[in-house]
């Protein structure tokens, strides 16, 4: 249950500040990678989320050091440094008894990079953080489907 409260609160931050003003849309890859980090933890060691976790934060904040920082170096470095050390956290935190699912990092960073890749042909959609506040908004509802379904099968 609190899986879903935390990454419905991530889509409804994306929602209600940063798709207002395009600008701040760089914000979006750290902010669902905060939201999922926030279900994870809530979920345990054991509790799925990890791996999304830790490569979208990892790539989140490169996207944010590159959009607020400007820094005189090449962007897609950056993001592929950043979601490089989302991995490696991730399988750090595998080593220490979380349970990381490695190819899930793997297909969490294939996928930011083809939306990534993508951006330029479908701009008014994949340039819209209100695309993956829906996005994670549904994977929230789907959660807390999960969630109640659980309770209704636990013995009374």
């Amino acid at each position: 249950m609190y899986q879903a409260i935390l990454l419905l609160a991530g889509a409804v931050f994306l929602a209600a500040v940063v798709a207002p003003d395009g600008g701040r849309f760089y914000w979006t890859p750290l902010t669902l990678g905060l939201a999922y980090l926030g279900a994870a933890v809530a979920g345990g060691r054991d509790g799925g989320h990890w791996a999304t976790a830790c490569a979208l934060t990892g790539w989140g904040a490169a996207v944010v050091y590159a959009g607020a920082a400007r820094p005189d170096l090449d962007v897609a470095g950056l993001y592929l440094a950043g979601a490089g050390v989302g991995m490696v956290a991730g399988m750090l935190l595998r080593r220490a008894g979380v349970t990381v699912d490695p190819l899930g990092l793997g297909v969490t960073v294939a996928a930011a990079g083809a939306i990534l890749a993508l951006t330029a042909k479908a701009e008014s959609v994949l340039a819209d953080a209100r695309t993956y506040a829906v996005a994670v908004g549904l994977v929230a509802l789907v959660n807390l489907a999960l969630a109640v379904r659980d309770r209704r099968a636990e013995p009374a």
